[in-house]
């Protein structure tokens, strides 16, 4: 690999074009010109940056791209040995440019975790310029500090949005305010534990039963976040409220399981439900601080509150497993049976 077709120098170490490949256009003639690539032990983070966002793959480049673009004029010019965060004496007079950053956004009223996620990005392609683009010559790159729980209540940072399983009055309350079709996708989820997408693109031809008595649907694993893990398509037993609540679908002439007239929706975090739970949270406050991660999270809750082997909670919130345990659990007829047995202590709990 060469330097850019733009740059025209007249050198016999081609060990030095080499190593200088990756820095800008303007240092590489400064350092052919003093012919030594010692210099290239240090960069800024302009420099790094850019070649990160050159070399990354498409599926983080956009998170990337943001949090670099807001950095970059707080630090965009500094080398990366430089690049420290310690901490202030007087936070609201920072002297460091990377606390003059954590200032301005504290005063954009973003959660210190959004900041920390920002930060981290230092640390990324820091140990990336180090290993990866050999644009540092130092071994180690030493960790640009994160808020901690201290600092982002000195800072004045808005508190991280808690999120919540449901308590039984308000599940209650918040479905009392649902349109009919996101109130059953709800139910469904709260007792199944699938999340949003899964729901949302639920399909019959994925459903089968058991003798007439145990139902389930087969989720191809593409369709798990947790497909890379999953060596077989995930299975989605189906107590009595779920089924009851799927029952209530089957005449809609879709291919999809929820629909509104014969349109699967996207989400269920839509309009209506975000007014249902403002206006339950008028009653029980709590709601505020759920979503619909909280169904899943209630599901979870509820399984361990009725004493479910741990194994079991696992496998039935398809969540990574080791080999060995994986295979006692794996969903087979019997397992199937085994499964409904336990997701019917949910009804139980409920029904108690």
């Amino acid at each position: 690999m060469g330097v850019k077709n733009s740059i025209s120098v007249d050198v016999e170490d081609d060990e030095i074009i080499c190593k200088c490949f990756q820095v800008t256009e303007s240092r590489i003639r400064s350092y052919i010109a003093k012919n030594d690539v010692t210099e290239i032990k240090d960069v800024t983070f302009n420099e790094v940056a850019d070649v990160h966002l050159r070399m990354i793959t498409k599926k983080t480049s956009d998170k990337d791209r943001e949090y670099i673009h807001k950095l970059k004029p707080f630090i965009g010019g500094i080398y990366m040995s430089e690049l420290i965060r310690p901490k202030e004496i007087n936070i609201n007079k920072p002297v460091y440019p990377l606390n003059k950053y954590v200032l301005k956004r504290s005063k954009d009223h973003v959660t210190a975790n959004t900041v920390n996620k920002e930060l981290s990005i230092l640390n990324t392609i820091g140990k990336k310029a180090v290993r990866e683009y050999a644009l540092i010559s130092n071994k180690s790159w030493e960790n640009i500090r994160l808020l901690d729980e201290s600092e982002q209540i000195r800072w004045k940072f808005s508190p991280s949005t808690v999120k919540l399983h449901l308590e039984p009055e308000w599940e209650h309350e918040l479905l009392s305010y649902l349109p009919r079709l996101i109130r059953d996708m709800a139910v469904f989820s709260i007792h199944t534990g699938q999340r949003e997408s899964i729901v949302c693109n639920l399909r019959w031809e994925w459903m089968h039963t058991d003798d007439n008595i145990i139902s389930y649907f087969i989720i191809p694993k593409a369709f798990m976040k947790s497909d890379r893990h999953m060596k077989e398509d995930a299975c989605v037993v189906l107590n009595d409220v779920a089924l009851s609540v799927v029952n209530k679908h089957k005449n809609n002439n879709s291919a999809y399981v929820f629909t509104e007239r014969g349109t699967p929706l996207h989400k269920i975090n839509n309009s209506s439900y975000q007014t249902a739970r403002m206006r339950a949270s008028l009653t029980y406050p709590q709601i505020a601080k759920t979503d619909v991660h909280s169904f899943k999270r209630t599901f979870l809750t509820r399984l361990t509150e009725a004493e479910v082997p741990y194994v079991w909670i696992q496998r039935l919130a398809n969540h990574k497993m080791p080999e060995v345990t994986e295979k006692y659990v794996k969903m087979s007829k019997a397992n199937r049976a085994v499964a409904h047995g336990y997701l019917q202590r949910l009804v139980r709990k409920e029904e108690g």
